[in-house]
């Protein structure tokens, strides 16, 4: 019983001992296999990682690579003498012009004829100019503009819609005998009111007033209220001084636009040129009445009631003629021949008096 017992204690003993021993054995290898684990996972995260890194940095080098030698090959193909207008993209259903640049700047011994062929070669190069006529004439580049026309109609002289282009850009010029040349031939193609406005106004610029008359009476009888057409009659008149007439369209224009500040002071002035005296004072008094803020509006009326032996009311203008401008500007106006009626009077030599000391005040200031 005894050794029973013994045995049974030494069993208990050996097992709590390996019970005891064993527990922290087996924790310390979990934590060195976990350890381990954590490296390798690290290990290869690491490597992944920088193995993408790398394929990036090559796919980056790449790109930018072929996107260099992309531009090279552009500047290496674009002609040097070119011109498409960079500042203007062209609308997306006219992209296709921009191949036909090419063709343009092509030349050979051919290109030399007289009469051109109709063309694939000579259709494409026309074609060309027309599109970037038109986007230079839309963003004001006029000289630009009248360049390509010109060359369409070099190419095809009696292609139809680029004369009436042609005929505006040289009026705009001043070049008023190409304008005419040009603005006929617009004219045979369609009788519109811009084309016999602008060649009326063509005819003017080389005087041959007769021919200036009936476009611009044609242009009259397709737009009758157009503004435009008494204006330019009213101007032509006066060079062909035929008084009533100018004065005539001069009315109607400015019954058709009361706010042409300009031509109102036009018409003023040109009514002081033809001694219509009391007209012009009715006319310039119902203006200032309206406009009362433009000092040489005043001086003119002053100038004009002089004319009109009218003291009292001259001298009211220049009071508020004056008061709108600075006093050595309102000296010079003052000092023009058409006051030499007046300037002995009292109140003449007043309102002299009044600039000269605000002058010098102003000078003391400044």
């Amino acid at each position: 019983m005894k050794k029973k017992d013994e045995l049974r204690d030494i069993y208990q003993s050996e097992s709590h001992d390996l019970e005891k021993d064993f527990t922290p054995q087996r924790s310390e290898e979990a934590a060195r296999l976990r350890q381990r684990d954590l490296q390798r996972t690290r290990f290869i995260t690491f490597f992944f990682g920088g193995l993408a890194l790398a394929v990036i940095l090559v796919i980056i080098v790449l790109v930018f690579r072929d996107a260099l030698d992309t531009n090279e090959i552009a500047q290496k193909i674009t002609p040097k003498d070119t011109t498409f207008i960079p500042r203007h993209s062209l609308p997306s259903e006219a992209t296709w012009v921009m191949d036909y640049q090419r063709v343009a700047d092509q030349m050979d011994p051919q290109d030399d004829l007289e009469e051109k062929p109709l063309s694939t070669k000579w259709v494409k190069k026309a074609a060309y100019y027309i599109i970037m006529g038109q986007q230079a004439l839309a963003i004001k580049e006029l000289d630009s503009a009248l360049e390509n026309f010109r060359k369409v109609v070099e190419i095809y002289p009696e292609i139809e819609g680029i004369h009436r282009s042609l005929g505006m850009l040289y009026v705009e010029r001043e070049e008023y005998e190409k304008a005419a040349e040009h603005l006929e031939i617009a004219l045979q193609e369609e009788e519109l009111f811009d084309v016999a406005n602008n060649l009326g106004t063509a005819y003017i610029g080389t005087q041959d007033y007769e021919k200036a008359e009936k476009h611009l009476l044609r242009a009259l009888e397709i737009q009758p209220e157009n503004p435009i057409s008494h204006k330019n009659l009213a101007a032509l008149y006066r060079k062909m001084e035929r008084e009533e007439s100018a004065v005539f369209h001069f009315e109607k224009y400015i019954d058709l636009r009361p706010n042409d500040l300009d031509t109102l002071q036009s018409y003023a002035l040109y009514l002081t040129k033809i001694a219509r005296w009391e007209q012009a004072a009715e006319f310039l008094t119902e203006l200032t009445q309206e406009v009362t803020d433009v000092a040489p509006l005043y001086f003119l009326l002053a100038q004009v009631q002089v004319q009109n032996n009218k003291e009292q009311l001259a001298m009211a203008a220049l009071q508020r003629g004056i008061q709108l401008i600075d006093p050595s500007l309102a000296m010079a106006w003052m000092s023009s021949k058409e006051f030499n009626d007046v300037r002995g009077s009292s109140e003449f030599k007043s309102l002299v008096d009044e600039l000269e000391i605000a002058s010098v005040s102003l000078d003391d200031v400044q």
